[in-house]
């Protein structure tokens, strides 16, 4: 399943800021960061009781306020302030793993090996060139 999908089935359930501000009270919402990975807010959601929210919040993003639609985790005091420790706790350790020279190798030996198997192919059999699809540049 390609992550576009698994985001907009993600993103469904969130709802919409339209309730009472009665309803509200006792609750906090922590703001998420732009381009917080998924993984990190699923994890958020599964572990704390929070709810994804859609909330109205006003942000300078070009040098001039703006109203925009912001995604908000909303709970109690106690677990927002742990949800938020965790988030970036749970940041740190993806930006490690992103880091990691592991995945790297893992790749360049994948790469390698198919390459390997290209040339043996091409000696074993010249004419299988022709049906390998190349794209333009």
């Amino acid at each position: 399943m390609d992550s576009n999908n698994n985001e907009d089935i993600y993103v469904k359930g969130i709802k919409e800021d339209k309730e009472n501000k009665e309803d509200l009270e006792g609750l906090y919402d922590l703001a998420i960061p732009l381009s917080m990975p998924i993984t990190v807010i699923r994890e958020l959601v599964e572990k704390f009781d929070i709810e994804p929210v859609l909330r109205q919040a006003k942000m300078d993003m070009t040098g001039e306020m703006m109203n925009r639609e912001i995604l908000v985790l909303r709970g109690d005091l106690e677990t927002v302030r742990a949800a938020e420790k965790y988030m970036f706790e749970a940041l740190d350790r993806k930006l490690a793993e992103w880091n990691r020279g592991d995945k790297e190798e893992k790749y360049r030996k994948y790469y390698e090996e198919q390459a390997r198997l290209r040339l043996k192919e091409v000696k074993d059999n010249p004419e299988a060139v022709s049906n390998w699809e190349i794209s333009p540049q």
